[in-house]
């Protein structure tokens, strides 16, 4: 079939090779999108219609109803869409990034501890200390808890030969334990102050302003589109580390700067959004679905899917019960965990 036949995408010393049916795959999750992002402007408690959207959109000094929906557009639902699309997207990266170092599907930012350590850190930032951190150095706490973390678990699970199925039960270990100190910050700590943790902790994005968009965006920018030129280094790190080394990779380089750019991703959606622990999951199963273990698309069509999925979650969670909202983070989880069994079943099914 010549849209399974691959191809190749020179830019000087630059090349890319891809199949005709992987840009069909982007284009399709791109569409994806952009009609996510059309509903989540006009469903909520507030509903706006096309032509509202649009004028104001475009009109910003309406009168009246055109003011009104200005305002909504723009001081509430567009920062909070830009915000789930970035989480989403570096949630997925996140994801896959982990997925491939460790050559573990299971391995993801909310299962091995790095979310849980970067959550901590927050937590005591919410709960002991609030307003002492600005809000644009506030990834920074979270990515303080998740490089700890990320170290910690990464020296146990090195200690004799690297055995990917350590690493997963050392993150788990690592994570009840954090969740531990979670439980014991959100116990004894002013009932105020937990109630807004508690709130973030879901996966809310409910007070996300212009200001994290833009941080958010600011990271995702020196660690997400890094990342994503890093597609050789993990596509050799797939074949195992005797072929890396053959061809001239430096592994524990690799594996730090990559390591490195993972917490970094999810840090920033952490101190962001809070947890979304299927996200880093399912966003990378769901790219694989369509394009296997081929970085190059993999990488981009992970953002994508990433995003389409925090975003969808979002809009469903202030639409269905509105004017009751409820954390993008549970209504992801909700909807991707049998999502994910069936595509576990599906795989144990096609492996016989």
């Amino acid at each position: 079939m010549k849209w399974a036949a691959p191809a190749a995408l020179r830019l000087g010393e630059f090349s890319l090779r891809f199949r005709p049916l992987d840009l069909g795959w982007i284009l399709l999750t791109t569409l994806g999108l952009f009609a996510a992002v059309l509903a989540a402007a006009t469903l909520g408690s507030f509903p706006l219609g096309w032509q509202q959207v649009w004028a104001g959109l475009w009109q910003p000094s309406g009168s009246g109803e055109g003011a009104m929906a200005h305002q909504v557009l723009w001081q509430l639902r567009m920062p909070r869409i830009l915000a789930a699309m970035l989480v989403g997207a570096c949630l997925s990266l996140a994801g896959v990034i982990l997925q491939s170092l460790t050559r573990n599907a299971l391995a993801a930012p909310g299962l091995i501890g790095v979310e849980a350590g970067g959550s901590v850190t927050m937590l005591m930032s919410l709960v002991l200390f609030p307003g002492l951190v600005p809000v644009y150095l506030l990834p920074l706490t979270a990515l303080a808890g998740g490089l700890v973390v990320a170290v910690f678990i990464l020296m146990l699970a090195l200690r004799g030969d690297f055995s990917p199925l350590r690493l997963i039960l050392v993150g788990i270990g690592t994570t009840a334990m954090l969740q531990a100190v979670s439980e014991l910050l959100l116990t004894y700590g002013d009932i105020d102050r937990v109630e807004s943790a508690l709130m973030w902790l879901g996966g809310s994005l409910h007070k996300v302003t212009w200001t994290e968009v833009q941080v958010l965006a600011l990271w995702f920018l020196l660690a997400g589109v890094p990342a994503m030129f890093a597609f050789r280094q993990l596509n050799l790190l797939q074949l195992g580390p005797a072929v890396a080394s053959s061809r001239g990779l430096s592994q524990r380089r690799t594996l730090a700067v990559l390591l490195l750019a993972s917490v970094m991703l999810t840090s920033s959606a952490v101190a962001t959004a809070g947890t979304m622990v299927f996200v880093g999951l399912i966003g990378p199963h769901l790219a694989r679905q369509c394009c296997g273990d081929r970085h190059g698309i993999l990488l981009p069509l992970a953002a994508l899917s990433g995003a389409l999925l925090v975003l969808i979650g979002d809009t469903l969670g202030r639409w269905v019960f509105a004017p009751l909202q409820l954390p993008a983070g549970l209504v992801v989880a909700i909807v991707g965990a049998p999502y994910f069994i069936f595509l576990i079943a599906r795989r144990r099914e096609f492996a016989n």
